[in-house]
């Protein structure tokens, strides 16, 4: 609670905030003529629209524009009667903007480092990140957009732009810098991991100053603090296991059986996620992998049938009733691997024995190609080790 105290200013959610950071190199375009666009029609969220320009303009967060740039922006409902949110239609100048190459973390490199015992977890989510950070007055007609009421611009980095994403990275990169020991950054999420409760404060001490030093804001109802058991990306994580979360898997149970091909890429999409999660994964979607490994000039053969129907529920059954947390790796135990393989697929399970007691640690499996099917079973077993 003193900590808090000493901080306090880190959660002042009472007005939007605006950091010193500016935010470089996000709109770098080709030659080009500025895209512009008529405003959508959407009279039935016209004072939604406004109620949010007002308060974007109070804030500080955009500005009137004369630009030429004019990106067509709407209002977004979201669930529970809140307020909508305002989006806007970058696609043109996405078209013309030179990609930043700069990579955002890989989400299975993530959740391996926080595999490594620690005992206690605060998680950190900026409020609205984005718009803490400014953007070049230069780059401010390129983020012009307009909706029936007038014509408008950010002062701040905004959703939508391609190189957003990779350049706030880089930034949170740069906050945080002093304690990438212990501090791990997807975008608006740090995520402090610590040894001890004691260390842990101590941590979290030294993010606190990181962040209060670019006069950042927390967002306070996100923010998980000294937790032995923490979310990210869709997983729950703690000291010895990582698992699905529930909302994560009813997400995919709720999806209908597909009937078209971007429907069942979609599922195969979502599920894949879990697939180390999954034992046989591969030989259980392998009818469903071949409907959807059509080229382009031959999408017209889809056509889902009853094996299809139960490869997907067979998917679906296995989330609800399998084991799906995996351990992590344990010190000074070895390591096991296990093979199988099929006619069509092959897969495996590293695993460790631990005082008795089996540790999954991670499923590998793999649709093995008509050549690949030819081969005996010791050389496909020999697939998944290689």
């Amino acid at each position: 609670l003193a900590l808090l105290a000493q901080f306090s200013q880190l959660f002042d959610n009472s007005r939007h905030n605006i950091s010193n950071i500016v935010v470089e190199n996000v709109f770098n375009t080709v030659p080009h003529s500025p895209p512009s666009f008529r405003p959508h029609r959407n009279p039935h969220h016209r004072e939604e629209t406004q109620r949010l320009i007002d308060e974007f303009l109070e804030a500080g967060m955009i500005q009137e524009s004369n630009s030429p740039y004019a990106a067509p922006a709407f209002i977004v409902p979201r669930k529970d009667n809140r307020p909508g949110r305002l989006v806007v239609d970058y696609r043109a100048l996405n078209k013309i903007t030179i990609p930043d190459a700069s990579p955002l973390p890989h989400m299975e490199d993530l959740l391996e480092e926080l595999g490594k015992g620690y005992k206690y977890f605060s998680r950190l989510d900026l409020k609205s990140g984005y718009h803490q950070f400014r953007i070049p007055t230069a780059d401010r007609p390129k983020t012009a957009f307009v909706i029936s009421q007038g014509h408008y611009e950010f002062r701040v980095l905004s959703m939508g732009p391609q190189n957003a994403p990779a350049a706030f990275q880089k930034t949170m990169y740069a906050v945080m810098k002093s304690c990438r020991e212990f501090c791990h950054v997807f975008l608006d999420d740090i995520i402090i991991c610590s040894k001890s409760f004691d260390e842990h404060i101590n941590h979290l001490k030294l993010a606190f100053e990181a962040l209060a030093k670019q006069q950042l804001v927390l967002n306070a109802s996100k923010c998980k603090l000294a937790v032995q058991r923490v979310v990210v990306l869709g997983h729950t994580v703690s000291d010895t296991t990582i698992a699905p979360t529930t909302d994560a898997i009813q997400a995919i149970l709720d999806l209908k059986e597909p009937r078209t091909l971007k429907e069942t890429n979609k599922f195969l999409g979502g599920i894949a996620y879990y697939r180390k999660s999954v034992p046989h994964f591969s030989h259980i979607a392998a009818p469903i992998h071949r409907i959807c490994n059509l080229t382009k000039d031959r999408k017209h053969l889809f056509k889902w049938t009853a094996e299809h129907s139960n490869a997907f529920h067979a998917l679906k059954h296995l989330l609800t009733t399998a084991p799906l947390f995996l351990h992590f790796s344990v010190d000074d135990f070895p390591l096991h691997l296990a093979t199988d393989a099929s006619g069509t697929a092959t897969g495996g399970v590293l695993f460790q024995d631990v005082n008795g007691e089996r540790h999954n640690l991670f499923y590998h499996s793999k649709v093995l190609s008509p050549t690949e099917q030819k081969y005996s079973v010791p050389e496909k077993e020999a697939l998944t080790i290689y």
